[in-house]
């Protein structure tokens, strides 16, 4: 039986969803969050899906719905036909024995906050760090963005100026990127063994209650341009972290 209504109940909950579920379109996507250990709790393929994306499809249950309706679901596009609600997994880690962090303050563009997951997990960081009000990695276009890396990072969320004392108490040193007058180019900027970077909003930047409880402000020196977006910036940091400049 294919589904061919907007009413059906799984559709509805495919368009709407929260608390502990969230949706993953595309094939990829599907077989990266079942790797990472995630629980399939419904899926949805259209039967031409259901036959490209075989040894996907035959690894979770799943109901067959119209190009139709894979269209009105799609947060795409170029639906690939795909789909799969998953429960979320508990977003505490212990960072004690990392060494390299990020931390996103008030990072609530999707597309960025994707992007930064996914130089987190290239350059070999530890794990990532949210404020509140950054955008939630189980958004669609955050898990997109960061290309399935939002799967399998180590994740937190929270309020930075509770998070970092105890951070401090762990034996980092916390590092605010800071494009203002005073702070330490990064490539000059002695990093501590264990060393959490703290990214900002490409508008606002790092909030000053973060900054007075930073170590260090860092800069990434620029020419012309008056920013760069905090994609760009995180990705920059990463790497010069991970290979010593």
């Amino acid at each position: 039986m294919v589904i061919t209504s907007r009413q059906n109940p799984l559709v509805k909950l495919f368009r709407v969803h929260g608390g502990g579920v969230f949706a993953v379109e595309g094939a990829k996507l599907i077989s990266d969050a079942l790797d990472a250990g995630f629980k399939p709790l419904g899926a949805l393929f259209t039967a031409k899906a259901a036959e490209k994306y075989r040894k996907l499809s035959a690894r979770m249950s799943f109901s067959v719905i119209s190009e139709a309706v894979s269209g009105y679901i799609s947060g795409t596009e170029t639906p690939q036909g795909a789909f799969a609600l998953f429960g979320k997994k508990n977003d505490a880690f212990e960072f004690a024995d990392a060494r390299r962090l990020i931390l996103l303050d008030g990072v609530r563009d999707p597309g960025n906050a994707g992007a930064v997951i996914r130089s987190c997990e290239a350059f070999g960081f530890d794990g990532i760090i949210f404020s509140g009000d950054c955008a939630d990695i189980y958004n669609g276009k955050v898990i997109r963005s960061s290309a399935g890396s939002a799967f399998r990072i180590p994740n937190t969320r929270g309020k930075l100026p509770e998070i970092i004392p105890r951070l401090k108490d762990a034996g980092f040193a916390v590092y605010a990127a800071d494009s203002k007058k005073g702070a330490v180019p990064v490539r000059g900027a002695a990093f501590a063994e264990k060393a959490a970077v703290v990214i900002g909003s490409e508008g606002r930047g790092v909030s000053d209650g973060v900054l007075a409880l930073s170590d260090e402000r860092i800069r990434i020196p620029i020419k012309g341009a008056e920013s760069l977006n905090a994609a760009v910036a995180a990705g920059i940091i990463c790497y010069i972290l991970k290979t010593g400049g």
